[in-house]
């Protein structure tokens, strides 16, 4: 099968190879790839930034169907629609294990980072970290509950009432993924981008975000505090990475409430 590889470190190194089909074995199974999204860390990847264990398969998004189950295997069949959390290994050992708390295990493998990933035509994973795909959900679909499980997460750290004002710094993938779960949770949703984001930005037109606004024609501190009566707003999550919009967050928040990077 054709498969994606990060062959070594660096920039580029990104190459098209024949792999064999791997045999699930234990708790394991080989899922057919419908669909891969690519990821931020992908291009990460990619350009060098990010390390990986080389040579690998990229791509940890994915949809798919089973279409073979090691001996221990339980709960899934072949045919069964799945998708899949990142991780392929955990110690199960340590104190972050034992509170289900394996995505922080030291000895994690990931899927696309340590062991092949979803860039390719079958993917192996572990059982424990699969998901059935309800049967109103499309692969395509499911391909993106990884990065929102991401953004759901993010959100359930903060508490937000129906009606609060919610601003989005960032109106990336994950950015506007957030803010559809604000927007699920009653808030008003601010969504903020820059010049370059203009395409990002009508996105978040046609998602029905309450107010869109470009940071480079628009002083944001002026615009949430005339929509506040300026008070500022009650939530704000940074999904930029940029050091001057965690700073600007910071800045129009209301008092007593809560940011989130």
């Amino acid at each position: 099968m054709k498969a994606l590889v990060k062959t070594r470190e660096g920039h580029g190194n990104l190459e098209l190879l024949d792999k064999e089909v791997a045999t699930p074995l234990d708790d394991k199974v080989k899922i057919k790839v419908h669909y891969a999204g690519i990821c931020g860390t992908d291009i990460h990847t990619y350009e060098g930034h990010y390390k990986v264990n080389f040579p690998v398969t990229l791509g940890h998004e994915f949809s798919g169907e089973i279409v073979e189950v090691g001996a221990d295997v339980k709960d899934f069949k072949v045919g069964d629609r799945v998708t899949s959390e990142t991780t392929f290994y955990v110690c199960n050992e340590c104190e972050y294990c034992k509170s289900k708390d394996y995505n922080l295990c030291n000895h994690r493998k990931g899927i696309g980072t340590q062991v092949d990933g979803a860039f390719t035509n079958y993917v192996i994973a572990r059982e424990e970290s699969l998901h059935h795909i309800p049967d109103e959900v499309s692969y395509q679909s499911a391909a993106m509950t990884e990065p929102l499980a991401c953004a759901h997460h993010g959100v359930s750290k903060i508490q937000v009432n129906s009606g609060d004002v919610a601003v989005v710094m960032g109106p990336g993938p994950i950015g506007l993924l957030v803010a559809q779960v604000l927007k699920s949770k009653g808030a008003t949703v601010v969504v903020t981008g820059l010049d370059n984001d203009k395409v990002r930005l009508d996105k978040a037109e046609a998602l029905h975000m309450d107010y869109v606004v470009n940071l480079q024609q628009t002083d944001l501190k002026t615009y949430i505090n005339g929509i506040t009566d300026g008070y500022g707003a009650d939530v704000v999550v940074e999904c930029s990475g940029a050091v001057p919009a965690a700073r600007q967050g910071l800045d129009i928040l209301r008092k007593k409430v809560s940011t989130v990077k």
